[in-house]
């Protein structure tokens, strides 16, 4: 089976919807080959990757992104070559559109992938709950006519299915993670002795764009109330995005290392003391997995997808406030050292069980069973992330 899967994130850009696409095409099981199908400033053609050079157009309320125009035919005829039995859509900008045009011109199956709630984006840059209100029915659109749409998260199920979506095309498909990447033993003593940390002064770390739907407005307040409980740390932030200015004006000690390769992203996530994800819009969050294969617990918060990918009270702290003074709580306690040693070595035996081998089979089962007509079960299996031995995933101990 030939899947071409259409996405507005070419491979220049490092975010979840990239990864995921790279380890669907690094782990696609015999009988499916998988080839992305984009678009970007410069052409790159080869056999499991389609870049094909179009003009970028600024997103707005985000200009430093772009979006880049399909060359509706020029896809088709990729396509025609590629003999693709079943396309793929990740995402409903203007690739996604053409994954639509070739569907329907070739009379192929859709399979959709939703990966980013434009919607809650929309109306937190814009300021304007209508504009959300209209992606939302934008988005059902294109995923409507999806066969089967899969889901990071129940979070992210149970959203849809609000926004009147069928439940019964529906499917979670969690995400992975590659634990020999992102691992403790990338850990850097020179790194951080360039942030000046210790186990006196742990490293607080972020990592992923820098934008205002990542809730990191919340950071220097939650920094103030840590001093105020006495707990000497420094906040370390890496990536780059719209906020970048700000954040180093509010944060003044923080260390900021912009965006980083791969490889580096590892050596910083290993680095560090402690994880915190602020957000509340986020589907998923690999980041929260990456941040526990390299041993350190985390702080997610009680909103969106993030708190689906660890195991509360084992792996890291869910906060289910809003006042910054209770995350400063929890990550104070987190800290101590009795608990942070638990804690990083819980992490990191949770991440061995998310692996991207297991993650990725809800998508190819969907391919097969979409290409050949199958239809869902009624109802879908709710999903919980896999847990640590003797651990359930609500993070209590289970019985035996």
């Amino acid at each position: 089976m030939n899947v071409a899967v259409f996405t507005d994130n070419d491979f220049d850009k490092i975010n979840g919807v990239t990864t995921t696409s790279r380890a669907a095409l690094q782990s696609s099981p015999p009988g499916i080959h998988l080839r992305v199908y984009t678009a970007a400033q410069w052409p790159v053609e080869s056999e499991k990757y389609l870049a094909v050079r179009s003009i970028g157009i600024p997103i707005p309320f985000y200009t430093e992104m772009q979006v880049y125009m399909p060359r509706l035919r020029e896809f088709l005829r990729h396509a025609r070559a590629d003999r693709i039995d079943l396309v793929h859509l990740t995402t409903p900008g203007p690739i996604g559109l053409a994954a639509l045009f070739v569907a329907r011109r070739l009379r192929l199956p859709l399979v959709g992938s939703f990966h980013t709630d434009l919607a809650a984006y929309a109306t937190l840059l814009s300021g304007c709950p209508w504009l959300g209100s209209l992606m939302r029915e934008y988005m059902r659109w294109p995923y409507g006519r999806c066969a089967r749409v899969l889901v990071p998260s129940q979070h992210t199920r149970e959203l849809l299915i609000q926004a009147k979506s069928k439940p019964d095309r529906i499917d979670v498909w969690p995400r992975g993670v590659d634990t020999t990447l992102f691992c403790p033993s990338k850990r850097s003593q020179p790194l951080r002795d360039s942030w000046h940390v210790s186990d006196r002064r742990p490293a607080l770390l972020y990592v992923g764009r820098l934008s205002r739907e990542k809730g990191l407005l919340k950071l220097p307040a939650m920094s103030n109330c840590l001093h105020r409980l006495g707990i000497q740390h420094r906040i370390i932030i890496a990536g780059d995005g719209p906020l970048l200015a700000t954040l180093r004006e509010l944060l003044p000690d923080a260390v900021f290392t912009g965006a980083l390769p791969r490889e580096r992203v590892a050596e910083v996530f290993a680095s560090a003391d402690c994880f915190v994800f602020p957000s509340a819009t986020d589907t998923a969050g690999n980041v929260v997995l990456e941040a526990q294969a390299s041993g350190l617990p985390v702080v997610v918060s009680s909103s969106g997808g993030p708190r689906e990918n660890m195991v509360t009270g084992r792996t890291g702290v869910v906060c289910h406030s809003d006042d910054l003074r209770d995350w400063a709580q929890e990550i104070a306690a987190m800290l101590v050292q009795s608990n942070h040693g638990r804690l990083s070595h819980e992490a990191r035996m949770y991440a061995l069980t998310r692996t991207w081998e297991r993650a990725l089979e809800p998508l190819y089962r969907a391919y097969r069973e979409v290409r050949a007509g199958v239809e869902p079960a009624l109802p879908p299996p709710r999903v919980f992330p896999a847990s640590p031995q003797g651990v359930c995933s609500a993070g209590t101990q289970c019985s035996r």
